[in-house]
């Protein structure tokens, strides 16, 4: 099927996913914003209601421990029966403070019960000694003990307890203590004031709305106010499952972190806002209980469900409509590329014509430029060979009259003086020297101009044909006087190879070497070694800056040159790669070393004549 077809088909299908997904996340953000705006009302006025109700409990029981300290303490009466008769009708009068104090107890230094009131439906009864508990090993009683600071502490909100036991119903409470002193501040106990909050949690669970909920939890995480009444109060039965903490923990970590009004979300997304409530913070530096309002899930699953509904009949008629107007985009494009297809068939073959045209043109150019050069090079060699062969005649004949006078002088040598005979001598040896020399070069030259008009393989001795390479060079090399040209080659070293080529490929290194490898002025040595291992070896290496990575991975391509300003043309090392490569058979490496570059030409199947 045709890939165009396909995405007609399946780019709308996924912009239209992506679009879904990134409105049901806006709706998500816009719809919790306004159920964060109306949790944030709620659990404020939770926080106030509770704030105000323990702020008046401080009072009352502040008020109540003043009164105690002050005029009803046991050093004030003739024993301790009318003094405990005194503490318990101040206390059935003071529990007419509040409505809801449940008990009011005097508690003394080591824990023990001293006087006990007890208050229900308005009416006070006052607990016989014998009814008296033990109460040191209780956390109100070991904390209030260890607060003294002349002020009211408030416990965590639990349920109340009586012989071990959870008095049922469920009464919900709070204790209040202060620590009482005599007017020598010498420790009398403590005054401990139990107050049923059930009013108070009956309050809070008015306050809630059609969207969200008002419930409570303790400072860990478990349950003291829930929509489910039966996960209230679990963790007093060891159910700790059954707990915030548990069912959200991640909500748990968001919650707890926070010190102050804090907006997140539950593991099912639904969005709440928690709010830490904090009295005795001195104490314990952490909230003592949280407010939590949370989107009712009904009404959570519900907006969902709609804004599902919304969003994926949406997506369905975008996607009819953007599946449409692809194909009938296709239907053009298709009619359109039909067209362009034809169109450009026709170039391709106008190209392809013009490229072979072209391309021959520039065969016919490298041919008429490789026979203007092999022309030029067989015009030289037939002129130096010719030049060579035309002086080789008066050369020969000024060596066989300078014989001929050597020997007459010989014969005359008594006649003469014998000083100017020695003269005589002298002459006649350096201009002997000097002929030799000329006949040396003349040959020389000759063999140059033969073996480089030679293309044929033929043995040759390797040290002679590297020196009659440099012979011509001697101009060149005194431009050069701080560089040395060192051979490291076996005299008796002999090969079967073209020896003009061979000549041609030594000279253009030597030269690329003279050109590239050093600064000017700089001193340094040319190095031209050979050897004959399974195949003959001969590397031209320097001790100059060596070669340029960039310039070094395209050597051998044509008009590749570091000396372009000093009209270099890139075309030397080219031209020797084509010899080695096609006349030689062989292959060429270029690589820097430690102290320069190196070029290594590997000449298979030489061998070393027998």
């Amino acid at each position: 099927m045709n890939p165009k077809l396909i995405a007609i088909f399946v780019v709308p299908f996924v912009v239209m996913i992506a679009l879904g997904v990134g409105t049901f996340q806006l709706w998500q953000a816009q719809y919790s914003e306004q159920l964060h705006s109306e949790q944030t009302e709620l659990v404020n006025r939770g926080s106030v209601l509770m704030s105000r109700e323990l702020g008046y409990m401080q009072q009352t029981v502040g008020y109540i421990g003043r009164v105690l300290e002050g005029y009803i303490t046991p050093d004030k009466f003739e024993s301790e029966r009318i003094w405990r008769d005194r503490v318990a009708q101040y206390f059935t009068r003071a529990h007419a403070l509040s409505p809801y104090i449940s008990q009011l107890r005097w508690i003394g230094p080591t824990g023990h019960e001293l006087v006990r009131v007890n208050t229900l439906n308005d009416s006070a009864e006052i607990v016989s000694s014998s009814g008296l508990q033990d109460k040191s090993n209780r956390y109100y009683f070991i904390q209030g003990m260890a607060y003294g600071n002349d002020a009211v502490l408030l416990t965590p909100i639990d349920l109340n307890v009586e012989q071990g036991t959870i008095v049922t119903p469920y009464e919900i409470t709070i204790r209040a203590s202060y620590k009482l002193y005599s007017a020598d501040r010498k420790e009398l106990g403590l005054l401990v004031v139990n107050y049923n909050l059930n009013y108070l949690f009956a309050r809070l669970r008015t306050i809630q709305s059609d969207r969200n909920t008002l419930e409570m939890i303790n400072s860990k995480g478990q349950w003291l106010l829930s929509q489910q009444p039966e996960l209230e109060w679990m963790h007093l039965y060891g159910d700790i499952l059954s707990s915030f903490t548990n069912a959200f923990p991640k909500a748990w970590t968001d919650v707890e972190k926070s010190r102050s009004l804090k907006e997140s979300r539950l593991s099912d997304s639904r969005p709440f806002t928690s709010l830490p409530s904090y009295f005795n913070e001195e104490l314990t530096g952490s909230p003592n209980h949280y407010f939590l309002s949370i989107v009712r899930q009904d009404v959570w699953q519900y907006k969902k469900l709609q804004m599902i509904f919304f969003v994926f009949l949406a997506g369905v008629i975008g996607y009819i409509f953007l599946t449409t107007v692809g194909m009938l985009l296709w239907r053009i494009e298709t009619q359109r590329r039909q067209h362009l297809q034809q169109i450009e068939s026709e170039k391709n073959q106008l190209e392809v014509a013009h490229y072979e045209l072209e391309k021959n043109n520039q065969n016919l150019v490298a041919l008429q430029n490789e026979l203007v050069e092999q022309g030029k090079l067989n015009s030289l060699g037939l002129m130096v060979a010719g030049v060579g062969h035309e002086l080789n005649t008066p050369l020969g004949g000024i060596r066989l009259s300078l014989s001929s006078l050597q020997n007459l002088m010989k014969r005359t040598i008594n006649d003469a003086n014998a000083e100017d005979v020695e003269v005589c001598n002298d002459m006649i040896g350096l201009a002997m020297q000097n002929l030799a020399r000329a006949t040396e070069i003349v040959a020389q030259f000759k063999r140059i101009a033969t073996n480089q008009m030679n293309p044929e393989p033929e043995t040759f001795n390797v040290l002679n044909m590297l020196k009659d390479t440099l012979s011509p060079l001697s101009s060149i090399l005194k431009k050069y006087p701080s560089i040395d040209i060192k051979l490291e080659v076996e005299p008796s070293l002999n090969i079967t190879s073209p020896q003009g080529v061979m000549s041609q490929v030594i000279q253009n290194l030597l030269l690329n070497a003279l050109e590239h490898a050093f600064d000017k002025g700089q001193p340094g040595t040319i190095t031209i070694a050979a050897k004959q291992e399974e195949d003959f070896v001969i590397e031209v290496s320097d001790n100059g800056k060596g070669i340029h990575d960039d310039i070094l991975a395209t050597i051998w391509e044509p008009f590749v040159t570091s000396g372009r300003g000093k009209q270099h043309t890139g075309l030397g090392l080219y031209m020797v790669h084509q010899w080695v490569t096609r006349l030689l058979n062989g292959h060429i490496e270029a690589a820097n070393h430690k102290h320069g570059a190196r070029f290594t030409i590997i000449v298979p199947n030489a061998k070393n004549p027998t």
